[in-house]
């Protein structure tokens, strides 16, 4: 089991229920170490059902929440501000009591509200001052409010790792830090490993996305990029793997997935899981291998540490994760294997 990696449940929907429960048992079976659960519709008996099941199977707990319509934090109505006040502070209250460590999200301004403008100064004030009290209030509980750049198509208010990184500045709240989705950050930013660099010292929770939103490494985000820059930042927080679907028709089409990205669960979750071969100077060393059984995989020669190129991400998907690892610490047999010379077991 990793210790940094989760898997989000908004992969079912915007509620986890006990449907859903059994799946946390899949989790750790996976060896994820944390479930991200999300918790705007939670009631509080789905808070004590699912801490009880999470420390059941072992798991941590990160949440995942979203300022909403009538509570927003941009709002030039000083009463609808205190009512997002409130809000993230009751988000904070339900994940302290499911035993989280965290609420990230879009906290920042109303999930889907458009004014058709850029934002303004003064929204960029007044969100600065609303995280502020609110972080007081994840303060009070022991918990931190991770605040999410979303791409220009759900929000105009904060698109941007820069954005996100001067908004937190501002709210200078230690219990408020930034979050970096990869989906987001793929659409948004020039550079995404220049935006992760940039925004190193801010950034507090990290979620694993792909461009399309489905499967990890069946997409165009450069996995293996990304996690060797976080590692190379010092990164040491959460990493959690956030896919959707259509389990939840409304949800799904709320997030415009029209399509099956998976074959399901098991198979996003069994995706997901093979991250941490990435992240393991163990199973990476000063690895080189010049060839691999699968056609145009190349990982480059003499490059130390977590170097690689994001073919190597889509090899994990069909390989077991123990023989990528064979792979990756003794190229010579690699070669003579795919010559048919040798087997990985002797």
């Amino acid at each position: 089991m990793h210790d940094r990696l989760g898997f989000s449940f908004l992969y079912f929907g915007g509620r986890t229920t006990a449907e859903h429960e059994p799946w946390l048992g899949r989790l750790r079976a996976h060896g994820y170490a944390c479930a991200e659960l999300p918790i705007v519709e939670a009631t509080d008996a789905d808070v004590v059902r699912l801490r009880a099941a999470c420390e059941r199977e072992g798991l941590a707990r990160t949440c995942v929440g979203f300022a909403v319509p009538g509570a927003n934090p941009i709002a030039a109505d000083a009463a609808e501000r205190r009512a997002a006040i409130e809000h993230l502070g009751v988000l904070c209250e339900r994940a302290a009591a499911l035993g989280a460590s965290l609420v990230a999200g879009p906290v920042h301004s109303a999930y889907g509200i458009f004014t058709e403008e850029p934002p303004s100064a003064d929204e960029r004030a007044r969100c600065a001052e609303v995280l502020h009290a609110a972080g007081e209030r994840a303060a009070a509980c022991g918990v931190k409010l991770a605040v999410e750049p979303l791409n220009r198509f759900e929000s105009y208010f904060l698109n941007t790792a820069a954005d996100c990184d001067a908004l937190v500045r501002a709210v200078d709240h230690p219990n408020v830090v930034g979050a970096l989705d990869t989906h987001h950050a793929h659409i948004e930013e020039d550079d995404v490993l220049a935006a992760i660099r940039s925004s190193a010292s801010t950034l507090g929770h990290v979620q694993l996305s792909e461009n399309h939103r489905g499967t990890p490494g069946r997409g165009q985000v450069d996995f293996p990029a990304i996690l060797r820059t976080l590692d190379e930042v010092g990164y040491s927080d959460w990493l959690v793997v956030e896919a959707f679907s259509r389990q939840e028709p409304s949800f799904g089409s709320a997030l415009r997935i029209w399509r099956d990205l998976d074959e399901g669960v098991e198979s996003v979750l069994a995706a997901g899981a093979r991250v941490p071969v990435l992240l393991s100077s163990a199973v990476l060393p000063a690895a080189e291998v010049g060839r691999s059984r699968s056609p145009g995989v190349q990982v480059d020669r003499g490059h130390r540490g977590l170097g690689c190129r994001a073919d190597l991400f889509r090899l994990l998907l069909v390989e077991p994760v123990d023989q990528v690892g064979q792979r990756l610490r003794h190229p010579e047999r690699a070669e003579r294997t795919d010559r048919g010379e040798a087997h990985w077991g002797g």
